[in-house]
């Protein structure tokens, strides 16, 4: 998960790994091997290795955590030389289509695994994000990462006289309406977002649509609508100017910050600046953990409601690798991490807090009152989200697109181009790195 802290190992130690497994195998003359290699993106799995090694004595898992600035690369270069080694492989969401192109990911439908017979057991977005173009499942995930709108009740009691989640929901019913809540929040000496960056999950907006259908690119309505939410919020000076892990915004979540501490650390800003406090963060199931942990004079003072559409972010999702020579002692763990209830409930508590993917064990968990966000039912609340995600939403352009959108709307907030400018510069980006596209004429 992205808020995990994440540790980058030496290539030689893959490759002493390697040598291990290889070694090994050769031993036991192309038997099973117990011991599975498992190449990771973040501390999760060896949690989860512990304890699989825990409840089956004589099994050991060995689990590498790699960056993710340098996953890919040493994924692709250890695969495409169809090394045995790694056994399970990883990827997020964002990740796993060229993971899949390329062969890396074992087909999870076939014998022994079977795994599409557990597909009505997991939430469904995940279900079809672990699915290569053409349906057939290649990746299983233990958690669900859909976001919402976390808010301060407290603030809201003062603002409005009402902090219940629902009422709070139609103050950020569509960008627009987000712009007059950042007014009304402002009068009163708050701050609706740390930045404008908040605004990023609401690109799809009530008309939804993918950012390419039928090879044209879908500038709806709702896209245009953000572009003039996004500017207004920077020109008007409605958010905090406090960017997504910077000093400030970790600091936000446990009250007053200054005004426009951008990336300086706290104690380097003017000591006169003008204070705020933030009401609320468009944050997945993630970073409402992150949240939580840095709320120390705030804490339990938190709501969570949704916005204009529903979305996730990020996520950890676990396949075998094709080239494995271990695949049935792989798929024991795999199995073990993903689909699990007995395992997925420990991970509830274990974690304290992530969301998971089976649905069962996160209806079983319906009641609990969340006390970081003032006794909500929290999971209920996930799995209604999780349940509203529409994946068909998602393209491979996507993270290419967002990038030049989020460039022509930078430009138009700091007054260096005009709106028709910025969009015209959009659309010949998009069209010069994917010709195939078809853009508006602006």
């Amino acid at each position: 998960m992205g808020f995990k802290k994440l540790l980058s190992l030496a290539l030689v130690s893959v490759m002493t790994t390697s040598l291990i497994a290889c070694g090994k195998s050769e031993e036991k003359s192309g038997e099973s091997n117990s011991k599975i290699v498992v190449w990771s993106l973040a501390d999760d799995l060896k949690t989860f290795a512990e304890y699989y090694e825990e409840k089956n004595p004589g099994k050991e898992v060995e689990v590498t955590v790699i960056a993710p600035a340098d996953y890919a690369t040493k994924l692709t270069t250890a695969l495409r030389g169809k090394a045995n080694v790694p056994d399970i492989i990883v990827g997020e969401p964002q990740m796993l289509p060229n993971f899949f192109e390329a062969g890396f990911f074992e087909d999870l439908t076939q014998d022994p695994y079977n795994a599409d017979e557990y597909k009505d057991k997991l939430v469904d977005y995940v279900y079809k994000a672990g699915s290569d173009e053409d349906g057939v499942l290649r990746a299983l995930t233990y958690q669900t990462t859909p976001g919402g709108i976390t808010y301060r009740r407290d603030i809201a009691k003062e603002v409005w006289g009402n902090d219940d989640p629902d009422f709070i929901a139609e103050k950020f019913k569509d960008v627009a309406t987000i712009v007059e809540t950042g007014r009304e929040l402002k009068t009163k000496g708050y701050r609706v977002f740390t930045d404008t960056g908040s605004l990023r999950w609401f690109v799809y907006g009530n008309d939804a649509e993918p950012w390419v259908k039928d090879n044209k690119l879908m500038m709806t309505d709702s896209r245009l609508e953000y572009l003039d939410a996004a500017v207004t919020l920077y020109q008007d000076k409605l958010t905090a100017f406090a960017p997504e892990w910077s000093a400030a915004w970790y600091a936000s979540m446990n009250g007053g910050i200054p005004v426009d501490a951008q990336w300086q650390e706290l104690d380097e800003v003017d000591k006169n600046a003008e204070q705020t406090e933030v009401f609320s963060y468009a944050l997945p199931t993630w970073g409402t953990l992150i949240l939580r942990d840095n709320a120390k004079d705030t804490a339990g003072k938190f709501g969570v409601t949704t916005g204009p559409n529903s979305y996730f972010s990020g996520g950890t999702f676990i396949g075998i690798s094709s080239y494995s020579q271990n695949k049935e002692a792989a798929w024991d763990f795999l199995k073990f991490c993903t689909l699990d209830e007995e395992v997925a409930q420990w991970w509830i508590e274990k974690s304290n807090g992530d969301v998971v993917a089976l649905k069962s064990v996160l209806e079983a968990n319906k009641d609990y009152e969340n006390p970081a966000l003032g006794g909500q039912k929290s999971y209920d609340f996930w799995l209604e989200e999780a349940e509203k995600v529409d994946y068909s939403l998602k393209t491979k352009y996507d993270d290419q697109i967002d990038k030049f959108f989020g460039q022509a709307i930078e430009s138009v907030q700091k007054g260096e181009k005009t709106k028709e400018a910025g969009l015209k510069e959009f659309y010949n980006n998009v069209k010069t790195v994917y010709p195939e596209i078809e853009v508006p004429k602006n």
